[in-house]
């Protein structure tokens, strides 16, 4: 076990020092910011990518000011893509580790990996080229990955639903090239009004809007009503969550739709019916974004 590691599991033993933790991953090379007390979000700072740091004075500076500040990583700037694991949300649900590895399209080697109040993240090298941004549901139900625009948190964290904890010390492997071509978004389809996608502030929430979108516009026409009530349930539960109004969601889900109208009697009145359907059955169903 590396001196780093140690020193991280030690603290979380004691539960305390998170500024130790923080310098302790910045020595990685991994860039840290502060997430307030207790919590997984908000960040500190509103532009959280602009304050990411591994400069030990910034880091002092940020817990002398509040020593229970979490400690956030950025994943892009560390080159990072993060798997998470959630097992609650895969199909069907699971609670044990080697369970949800399976449920991965392609066998992965093993890493760094951080133990979630709901699941795991497992820590891997992204590729310079192309690049790693976040994803939700790319690579399977219950799994996402954070890398250009995402952040996590880092073990000795802890929040109301529980601790990040360090489960297992490996050192950090490679993103395997079958994975690295899974996570590479093919070019936007023709037609996709990307306002109403681009302008959220949340780079995670705005990388799910766009693979909602992009899901529904490229959908074939024999599936294109199930998918854009799929996508519609996706973002009615963050809408239930308060992560994303109702009004952004249906715009979105509206634009995307829209190269489907006049296609094989496909209406407008039709996609509408559709996104209000899925809306209203995710209220009862908040998802909240683990970040």
């Amino acid at each position: 076990m590396s001196t780093t590691t140690a020193r991280v599991l030690d603290l979380q033993a004691v539960g305390l020092d998170l500024r130790a933790v923080a310098l302790d991953i910045a020595a990685r090379g991994w860039p840290v910011f502060p997430i307030r007390p207790g919590t997984k979000k908000p960040p500190v700072f509103k532009r959280w990518p602009d304050h990411a740091s591994t400069d030990p004075t910034r880091i002092h500076r940020w817990w002398d000011q509040d020593p229970a500040r979490n400690v956030a990583i950025a994943t892009g700037p560390a080159q990072l893509c993060v798997i998470d694991l959630d097992p609650r949300h895969m199909s069907p649900p699971t609670t044990g580790f080697n369970d949800a590895l399976t449920r991965l399209p392609n066998p992965v080697p093993v890493t760094w990996t951080v133990a979630t109040p709901h699941g795991w993240h497992l820590y891997y090298r992204a590729p310079t080229t192309p690049r790693m941004s976040c994803s939700v549901g790319r690579l399977g139900d219950g799994i996402d990955t954070r890398g250009h625009g995402g952040y996590v948190i880092a073990p000795g964290s802890r929040t109301r639903h529980g601790d990040y904890t360090l489960a297992a010390d490996h050192p950090v492997a490679d993103l395997p090239a079958e994975l690295v071509e899974l996570l590479t978004p093919p070019p936007p389809a023709p037609g996709i009004r990307s306002s109403a996608v681009a302008t959220h502030p949340d780079a995670y929430l705005a990388a799910i809007l766009t693979g909602e979108a992009h899901r529904v516009a490229t959908a074939p026409v024999r599936l294109r009503n199930h998918t854009l009530f799929r996508s519609a349930l996706v973002l009615g539960q963050l809408v239930a969550a308060d992560e994303i109004s109702e009004h952004h969601a249906h715009t979105v889900l509206r634009d995307a739709a829209a190269v489907h109208v006049g296609i094989e009697d496909f209406t407008s009145d039709e996609a509408e019916r559709t996104i209000a359907n899925g809306l209203r059955y995710s209220r009862s169903r908040p998802r909240y974004l683990r970040r």
